[in-house]
């Protein structure tokens, strides 16, 4: 049994020195793995932050193009709106002077029809004065 219990201590120390030999690898490859993971969330970290700052960049852009786009549209909008006022203004312009126009052509002609008016009357005061022998002094 001495042999057996001698055979047993050294396969126990075999054993021992195998696993802290094994613990001291595992432990190599743990602080790797932990320094390999580190580096990575560093990593991600930067590439986040990298990615947050053009976003935010983009997004500042974005809304300064809006912001210079609205300016746009509301000066054109009112140029659109003093165009549209001084054409509605000329054409409103226009459009008396015609009226006038008409107005005073049409008092014109009205003068020339009521000057026919009464000579024709006149002519004919003076035939029917006549036909009935008076004197067509009072026409």
């Amino acid at each position: 049994m001495t042999l057996s219990k001698t055979t047993l201590a050294i396969t126990f120390a075999a054993l021992s020195i195998g696993l802290s030999a094994c613990t001291d690898n595992q432990k190599e490859s743990a602080q790797e793995a932990e320094t390999e993971a580190k580096e990575m969330v560093t990593t991600a970290k930067e590439k986040s932050s990298a990615l947050y700052d053009k976003t935010k960049e983009g997004a500042s852009k974005l809304a300064d193009s809006a912001a210079d786009m609205a300016g746009d549209i509301k000066e054109g909008t009112s140029e659109a709106y003093d165009e549209a006022k001084d054409m509605a203004s000329d054409a409103y312009d226009a459009t008396a002077e015609k009226a006038s126009d008409t107005m005073d052509a049409t008092k014109e002609k009205a003068t020339e029809l009521k000057t026919d008016a009464a000579e024709k009357l006149k002519e004919a005061c003076i035939a029917t004065q006549k036909k009935l022998g008076k004197d067509p002094e009072d026409c």
